[in-house]
């Protein structure tokens, strides 16, 4: 029997600024996607490039050009899953109907209908960076926003009795090099396993 997905039920504290997803790959986008649809308005920030800059570079570097850092195979808008073909999972003991709904979304931002019913679902890259570029299209339409070469350099915490409460983000703008101040109290980190200098960061906060 297939059991549809339901979100969890949002809370009831009011918030003071808006919530912040840190990167742009799958869970990062579908995180984003989710508190857009819930009305919370949040800032996606991404240390690498929109997807079709990060395609040019990509193509650049297999041509021999020069390597950046911060748009690559690794990091940019999609994450590292944009350049290996859209390899999906499949629905086995999905008791919980997430990876289902996880299919229906890429189908509803454009993916092929047949990885609803194939036993190995799969997009090509050429697609998926089409489903990428509309599901960060309609997390704007929702109000959200998303901030291009933005990395998360530093988190500014307050404590409160025992407790240490997150009170903004620096953010390093990865052109320019300069920093601001991004006030919030909710940052999801979905950055992949190849953000080192952001796991670094963590390890000296504890």
């Amino acid at each position: 029997k297939e059991e549809p997905y339901n979100i969890l039920p949002v809370g009831k504290q009011v918030l003071s600024s808006r919530p912040v997803v840190i990167g742009t790959g799958p869970a990062g986008l579908f995180c984003g996607y989710q508190l857009a649809k819930l009305g919370y308005r949040p800032v996606l920030l991404e240390r690498g490039a929109d997807v079709d800059e990060r395609i040019r570079d990509v193509e650049d570097f297999w041509k021999g050009g020069a390597l950046k850092a911060d748009s690559n195979v690794q990091f940019g808008e999609g994450g590292a899953g944009t350049f290996s073909d859209g390899k999906l999972n499949t629905l086995v003991n999905d008791k919980s109907g997430r990876n289902r709904e996880v299919l229906r979304i890429f189908t509803q931002f454009g993916a092929p209908e047949n990885i609803l019913y194939d036993s190995k679902p799969h997009i090509g890259t050429d697609i998926l960076s089409e489903v990428v570029k509309n599901m960060r299209c309609e997390i704007i339409r929702l109000g959200g926003e998303v901030r291009f070469h933005s990395c998360a350099e530093d988190f500014e915490l307050e404590t409160e009795g025992n407790d240490k409460k997150l009170k903004a983000l620096i953010v390093r703008d990865v052109k320019t090099g300069e920093t601001y101040r991004l006030p919030t109290e909710i940052a999801v980190l979905a950055i992949g396993h190849s953000a080192r200098d952001t796991f670094l960061t963590l390890k000296n906060l504890s």
